[in-house]
């Protein structure tokens, strides 16, 4: 995307753009207990390495969910833990977080009491499409912004091209995040202002972020979170083709809460936890 000042015909090369984080619930979780080898009903029960292998995950991933109190297990022996299938789902549910509020939300107000930027489409008003009027310092100010999340984002995305599946993988799904977050709210911030807009993109529906998250490949978590993923990475690619700032920085957002459940779900965090280490 080329964010364009028109006041001051500063041009800046721009690819990505804004994100609020959907805050999923707490997970219920009970400590490791041992098996009662006399109750067994319907509900399997799945060993460590069955869920890695389903999930694609590391073994030590699935014992840090169960460390940290997210995954319920009995142990079977010294060694052996066993966790039930209705546990998992229910973690996993519990990732995907809250569905998006419906209805009418108010918008945001900054500590001086101004309307902040529209959180949907149905908060859009003519001010918004048309811009307001900013200084000369505060269009220097924008220009800068999307400077320095452009080249976050940038610094993201190289370290996630052409790296196999490693330890580091869900810090670069959450490094992605937290810099299309940052983009967001340059991008935000710039479709409210004058003389800001977004030049469309063509063929970009059947983009991908990087090779080690393209679809098809060797993604480790839940293959439900991914296809979400991707259906998120379509959608943008459809807003960028488009002229829409506010668009396509809705679709930004919801790309990034999905990045964040993924990455939550690897780290075994949720957003209280990660809330707490940013």
């Amino acid at each position: 995307m080329a964010a364009i000042a028109n006041s001051t015909r500063f041009e800046i090369s721009y690819d990505s753009a804004i994100v609020l984080i959907a805050i999923g619930r707490a997970a219920q979780t009970s400590p490791v207990s041992d098996l009662d080898p006399d109750h067994v009903d319907s509900d399997p029960w799945l060993t460590v390495a069955e869920i890695a292998d389903e999930l694609r995950v590391n073994p030590a991933t699935v014992r840090l969910w169960i460390s940290k109190g997210r995954l319920p297990a009995k142990r079977a022996g010294q060694r052996k833990l066993l966790i039930r299938r209705s546990d998992l789902d229910r973690m996993l549910e519990v990732a995907k977080g809250e569905p998006p509020a419906r209805g009418y939300q108010p918008r945001p107000r900054d500590p001086q009491g101004r309307m902040g930027p529209p959180q949907s489409l149905s908060q859009l008003s003519t001010a918004d499409i048309h811009g307001r009027q900013p200084s000369d310092a505060e269009t220097q100010e924008i220009i800068e912004e999307l400077q320095r999340a452009e080249e976050l984002w940038q610094r993201s995305q190289e370290a996630s091209e052409n790296t196999p599946p490693d330890p580091g993988f869900p810090h670069r799904v959450r490094a992605l995040a937290t810099a299309c977050e940052r983009q967001a709210a340059a991008l935000a911030r710039a479709g409210q202002t004058e003389g800001f807009a977004w030049t469309p993109l063509p063929d970009r529906r059947y983009m991908a972020l990087s090779h080690e998250l393209r679809p098809g490949g060797n993604r480790p978590g839940p293959p439900g979170l991914w296809a979400e993923f991707d259906r998120a990475v379509q959608r943008l690619g459809i807003a960028m083709e488009g002229n829409l700032m506010y668009t396509v920085a809705f679709q930004y957002r919801d790309l990034a809460a999905v990045m964040h459940k993924i990455a939550d779900v690897l780290l075994g965090e949720t957003p209280k936890t990660r809330e707490r280490h940013e």
